[in-house]
């Protein structure tokens, strides 16, 4: 095999490697983001009668549901790779809900 089918193949892999690297990336800071939309909505649901959770869960609901000013919300639902209007969607409802996470096993 000839040098430049070597360094052909070398650079393939090399490039293999890398692309790969960079989707465990992609995925991991997308995992991020969508743990701050999951955080968010769990303090939103909230029923804690701790001050702190009570101030966050307010925080959360303006976060989430603020829609005249929601360009950080749009943002992070970007970087997590998701659908804004989609999300939206899904929140309100889960919201109307109760959040419920679990399923009840006492009924």
């Amino acid at each position: 095999m000839s040098t430049f089918h070597n360094m052909h193949n070398n650079c393939a892999v090399e490039i293999n490697d890398t692309q790969s690297f960079l989707n465990k990336e992609i995925h991991a800071y997308r995992s991020i983001w969508r743990a701050v939309i999951t955080q968010s909505l769990m303090d939103a649901s909230s029923n804690s009668k701790k001050l702190f959770a009570k101030k966050q869960k307010v925080v959360a609901l303006k976060w989430l549901l603020d829609e005249k000013n929601n360009d950080e919300f749009k943002a992070v639902c970007h970087l997590a790779d998701l659908d804004y209007e989609k999300i939206l969607k899904q929140v309100k409802m889960a919201l109307k809900g109760g959040c419920r996470w679990r399923n009840n096993k006492s009924a």
